[in-house]
């Protein structure tokens, strides 16, 4: 969303600016505004989902703005003082962004996946059903449901979607999930540069923890984890496994947390990454905390930074 695709001078409060999507599938388009000052007005879009605005619009052919913007303070964010949270009036525009101004992040905000849930991003897709954003969501949050709930979702879109390459990849990863059991656990790259196992049989339970040196909630759960080390039962086996693009800043961040519990890599661009992202439900948010038994069996899992007390808990410490 940071990436600058191109600038023009506003002139008396108006500006006209064109772009062309080098891509087939929509991209989201965010507006700054950058005073004589230099001060940057962030624009935020009103919706019609409650309580939730957006920061980006998606790249229809035609995208209208009329009107007078509002200054705002946005909540539990405390911004720089050259920077602005505005609100713009509402936009006239084409379907993909009508689609997702009128669906939203909050019904892909759940903990738990149950029939109200399904029922909700199904009445979504079936009044949108052309909308890459619906799409987009449900690939980001495709282990979170069951291989035959995402397959309901797929086959309720409808026109050139299907045809994109998002509908297809995300259509033949789901076929794999159906047999996801049969598929082999493959070995990591360890600490010492070494293929090993991801689990030691020898333990009961194992609490396996997704992360990256690049996430801030990430090293800040780390000297939690090390309590949690000190104290857990001997039958926990403590492993983490780092999706770091960037090996080296893997390595930099190992010597500077001196974690004592197996440390393991991998990322997206291995072809063995799909594999430990099916068995682990792995949809990509970190860090991402899972307790598992001997068979791969998920007991538990909870995204984001956890506290002592909910850590405690996750992992039954008395």
């Amino acid at each position: 969303m940071l990436n600058k695709l191109d600038s023009v001078f506003t002139i008396n409060g108006k500006f006209k600016l064109k772009y062309k999507n080098q891509s087939s599938t929509p991209i989201y388009i965010g507006l700054f505004h950058i005073d004589k000052k230099n001060i940057k007005r962030i624009f935020g879009f009103p919706t019609n989902v409650p309580h939730w605005g957006s920061s980006v619009f998606m790249s229809d052919p035609l995208i209208e703005i009329n009107g007078n913007i509002k200054e705002y303070k946005p909540v539990n964010i405390l911004p720089p003082k050259d920077i602005i949270f505005i609100n713009s009036p509402r936009i006239k525009s084409g379907k993909q962004t009508i689609a997702l101004l009128n669906s939203g992040d909050p019904i892909f905000n759940f903990n738990i996946v149950n029939a109200t849930v399904i029922n909700t991003i199904k009445e979504k897709i079936i009044q949108y059903p052309f909308s890459y954003f619906l799409l987009e969501k449900i690939d980001d949050n495709k282990n979170s449901f069951s291989p035959k709930q995402v397959d309901e979702f797929l086959k309720l879109f409808k026109g050139e979607i299907t045809e994109s390459e998002s509908f297809k990849k995300l259509s033949v990863y789901n076929k794999k999930r159906f047999n996801e059991k049969n598929i082999a656990m493959p070995l990591l790259e360890n600490a010492s540069g070494e293929k090993s196992e991801i689990l030691d049989p020898r333990y009961k339970k194992h609490l396996v923890v997704f992360w990256a040196s690049w996430c801030g909630p990430c090293r800040q759960e780390i000297p939690l984890l090390k309590t949690i080390y000190n104290r857990k039962d001997s039958n926990l086996e403590f492993i983490s496994v780092s999706i770091d693009a960037d090996k080296n800043e893997w390595e930099k961040a190992l010597k500077e947390e001196k974690m004592n519990w197996k440390q393991f890599i991998i990322n997206e661009k291995d072809p063995d990454y799909e594999k430990v992202q099916m068995r682990f439900r792995l949809n990509g948010a970190i860090p991402y905390t899972v307790l598992i038994d001997n068979r791969f069996k998920i007991i538990k899992s909870t995204v984001g930074l956890s506290s002592d007390k909910e850590l405690e808990k996750f992992i039954d410490i008395k």
